[in-house]
């Protein structure tokens, strides 16, 4: 697999979901190498933010990237359709605090990506296979990988709520389509967490335009797949791993996981690759 980007530059405008404001988001092809950048222009002032664990401020309901005293959030969808569609080398040109939510899904990236065109460039992208099994854990869930030769996911998402009780789904890079299977999957909150969202600051743009509730008895849009809440918590995992800043090679398995935990698991294997890059080194004298 070589490094991709995108052809030509394309802009998304849209509402937070989040913050509730209006942002701008201009995509702009980069040269191999240049990964993942933000460069975000906001009330706080202006940085260039890499899309890297070491950057990530904040897990709280979505991913904030931060530096600088700057930040941008909830990036984890854009991210989550660089990962699935392979794209490395991307500078998001923002103008706000937050990325548009789109339908609460990640179509709104993929239609961009789409848009825009795709171009492979002349370089292999960064690929790290798992030598042995890797888990984190936080009492609530769990995060693992162990050795596979592609990228496989799975995720179970286990709730005691009746009407969404267990949902699981899953991922494989060589059989599955992310811009059909995982990327229509949208953002969801249940009824009862919606006044707690609000208090905390949260949750301001979003409407049954660009999430799905969940009642007590019926869920607020008729679901684009019957495990549409576990394909949306994978494509989140799967942005989550985009900040890893290398393509991962292994079977992942999660267990009612979010944001937090995954941050956790990225910061493992990056100690983990850490490790074995010097243990390489040094068997190569």
């Amino acid at each position: 697999m070589n490094r991709k980007t995108i052809r030509e530059g394309v802009k998304v405008e849209g509402i937070g979901l989040h913050s509730g404001g209006r942002a701008k988001v201009f995509l702009h092809p980069c040269e191999g190498g240049h990964g993942i950048v933000f460069s975000v222009h906001n009330e706080r002032g202006s940085a260039l933010i890499p899309a890297l664990t070491p950057f990530v401020a904040e897990t709280r309901r979505r991913v904030v990237l931060a530096k600088d005293g700057v930040s941008v959030q909830t990036v984890e969808h854009l991210l989550a359709a660089c990962f699935g569609m392979g794209v490395t080398d991307l500078l998001v040109e923002v103008y706000g605090s937050e990325l548009p939510i789109g339908d609460g899904s990640a179509l709104i990236w993929v239609e961009a990506f789409r848009d825009a065109g795709m171009v492979e460039l002349d370089e292999p992208a960064p690929v790290f296979s798992v030598p042995d099994l890797v888990a984190v854990g936080n009492g609530n869930g769990v995060v693992r990988v162990m050795p596979a030769e592609h990228f496989i996911a799975h995720f179970l998402f286990a709730t005691e709520h009746r009407l969404v009780g267990i949902q699981e789904a899953s991922f494989d890079e060589k059989e599955n389509d992310f811009a059909t299977e995982i990327a229509p999957a949208r953002t969801f909150g249940f009824w009862e967490e919606v006044s707690q969202l609000w208090e905390q600051g949260l949750a301001k743009g979003g409407s049954l335009d660009n999430a799905i509730v969940v009642f007590p008895d019926r869920y607020s849009s008729p679901l684009r797949f019957p495990n549409e809440l576990a394909r949306h918590k994978l494509l989140d995992l799967m942005g989550d791993l985009m900040l890893l800043g290398f393509r991962l090679r292994g079977k992942v398995v999660a267990n009612s996981s979010g944001h937090a935990l995954h941050h956790e698991f990225c910061k493992t294997l990056l100690k983990v690759m850490e490790r074995v890059t010097e243990e390489e080194a040094k068997a190569n004298g």
